[in-house]
């Protein structure tokens, strides 16, 4: 079952990812979408917190959101200048917007690509994402660590 789902994992997003390009914010990627998203989630986070959401080395997180404080969709605040890895971000309204606008786009693909479906195929798979949405939230279990 887990290939099948890392399956349509790749699926969906090489689905999504050209449209978010096309109809979302101009030169914004799934990587960019998808700091939005932690930040608008977790504001105030750390670029630590940032690249580990998203997936990124420091550096390349950093870049990343160097070039999101450029187009004024995330803003840096205070922060020890000897220190940029405990720089605390926060989304803009620019930023709550645009990530409104690549959602917007990324559902719209969606939606095309399952107009198809009949509704008992989109109920069973709207009841199979509800059951598997805690089950990828949820926080593993630390080795040799009772889960609480």
């Amino acid at each position: 079952m887990a290939e099948r789902v890392l399956e349509i994992t790749l699926l969906v997003t090489r689905l999504v990812a050209p449209e978010v390009r096309r109809l979302g914010p101009k030169h914004l990627s799934l990587s960019h979408m998808r700091a939005l998203g932690f930040l608008d989630a977790t504001p105030d986070a750390h670029l630590s917190a940032v690249a580990g959401y998203v997936g990124l080395a420091l550096p390349s997180t950093s870049s990343l959101v160097d070039g999101l404080a450029r187009r004024g969709l995330v803003v840096r605040l205070a922060t020890p200048p000897h220190d940029r890895r405990r720089l605390r971000l926060r989304l803009t309204g620019a930023g709550k917007g645009a990530l409104r606008t690549g959602l917007a786009a990324a559902r719209a693909a969606l939606d095309a690509r399952f107009g198809g479906l009949s509704p008992g195929e989109r109920a069973l798979i709207a009841r199979a994402m509800a059951r598997l949405r805690p089950l990828l939230t949820q926080r593993p279990a630390r080795s040799g660590m009772p889960s609480s």
